[in-house]
């Protein structure tokens, strides 16, 4: 049996990151930048106005007060989107809205704030004012935005490496970019095993079983990013396990459930050894200690040239599951280009024990919740509620070493799972 740490680490050994495509930005949303971004453009531009206001020579209003307005003749309104027609001269000011290219002449903006701009209107002034009152003083350069002071032209607007979100695709597009290249996302294929199987929707008759794998594995890796190619059901002879392990080799990568334990008809790994190599195949961590990992040879017919992983998940839903998020999940954010691909953990207070002592490390579904301001966590789910339903309602796991026993109480290494019932709730 390998450790968990062990196989974790030589899976991702055989993994590389895919090659860089080029796509419309909007379609690269949790994709990794595959090169440096630089600004072809001073942002802003001009010089422009930060607020609402009046563009004003500030040796005018140095004076200016409550009880001594400066009083300046209204000379043109200039919005953003248009440039000024007239230079601000002694005595005179320009209404300026925030983003405007500011008027020669003028050093600073004075807020309509800090002027008789009446306070409650909205939109446009009413009474068309051919003169303002400024009733403060403002020293040069003030509120205003200088060209190039948002990003300069041959700055670096994004690293490679850099994950595209919501800023990211902000900054780009202010920059004109609506294409960029990114690491592709990786096409998974689905396989599910089993001579029990049958697909949801249909009645079920004693000694069957729902396919729930597919579904829940396919939900994960496009929650991660990847592509999912859902394969359909393999039956328990080599024939079929060997014909559809070769029909996923198109993929960049493959992921069976079930077949892969030691019974008489646990064909997984047999048939990855026949079309490629086993590099180990059982873990010492439950509930999933049955899972294998090898790839398929790059001179498979029908494969993309190279050798594809293969991960071979537990049958069972929780060890299935239990597998993708510890040893799938990293091994498919480094094909997406993540840099960080270690899981996110939280130290909560255990609220029950665990006396037992495994021979192995222990996976426990479990409930997070932050009680103000420190988490605690409920380990024993599945014995009140059983297997099934515990995963369902759990927002996390626990890990527990090989050996170790928990007291309520303990401070605890716990894993938040960020797909399934939003964020830890708070007392």
């Amino acid at each position: 049996m390998t450790n968990y740490d062990k196989a974790r680490s030589s899976i991702l050994e055989k993994i590389n990151v895919l090659e860089a495509v080029e796509q419309p930005l909007m379609d690269c949303i949790g994709q990794v930048l595959a090169e440096d971004v630089y600004s072809e453009y001073d942002l802003p531009q001009v010089d422009s106005s930060a607020p609402d206001g009046y563009a004003v020579r500030s040796v005018d209003i140095m004076r200016a007060s409550k009880a001594n307005p400066a009083i300046l003749q209204i000379i043109e309104t200039v919005r953003a989107g248009s440039l000024p027609k007239k230079k601000i001269r002694s005595g005179t000011a320009a209404r300026i809205m925030t983003g405007s290219a500011l008027p020669k002449g003028a050093d600073c903006v004075v807020r309509f704030e800090d002027t008789d701009e009446p306070a409650d209107k909205n939109g446009p002034n009413s009474g068309n004012p051919s003169e303002v009152k400024v009733y403060l003083r403002v020293a040069p350069g003030s509120n205003i935005r200088k060209a190039g002071s948002t990003i300069a032209k041959g700055a670096l607007v994004l690293p490679k490496g850099a994950l595209i979100g919501p800023a990211q695709i902000s900054a780009l597009t202010a920059n004109g970019k609506n294409r960029i290249r990114v690491v592709r996302r990786p096409v998974i294929a689905v396989i599910s095993t089993g001579d029990e199987l049958i697909a949801a929707g249909r009645r079920l008759s004693p000694g069957k079983a729902y396919d729930c794998n597919s579904a829940a594995i396919a939900s994960l890796i496009s929650h991660y990013g990847g592509i999912p190619m859902v394969l359909g059901i393999a039956r328990d002879n080599e024939e079929s396990v060997s014909a559809m392990m070769r029909k996923g080799a198109m993929a960049d990568a493959i992921i069976t459930s079930g077949g892969v334990s030691k019974g008489d008809y646990d064909l997984i790994r047999l048939v990855i050894g026949k079309i490629g190599e086993l590099h180990f195949s059982r873990i010492k961590m439950g509930p999933g200690a049955s899972f294998a990992f090898g790839q398929t040879h790059g001179t498979l017919e029908g494969g993309t040239g190279g050798p594809i992983p293969v991960f071979a998940l537990a049958g069972p839903p929780s060890g299935c599951l239990i597998n993708f998020e510890t040893l799938v999940r990293p091994a498919l954010l480094k094909m997406l280009g993540y840099t960080k691909i270690k899981h996110a953990t939280v130290k909560a207070t255990a609220l029950d024990s665990l006396p037992d002592r495994k021979a192995i490390a222990f996976v426990k579904w479990s409930k997070l919740h932050d009680s103000r301001g420190e988490y605690r966590v409920k380990l024993n789910c599945s014995e009140e509620t059983g297997t099934l339903a515990s995963m369902a309602m759990a927002n996390s796991l626990t890990i527990i070493p090989e050996g170790a026993k928990v007291e309520a109480g303990d401070r605890i290494q716990v894993l938040p799972l960020d797909w399934c019932l939003g964020p830890v709730h708070q007392d």
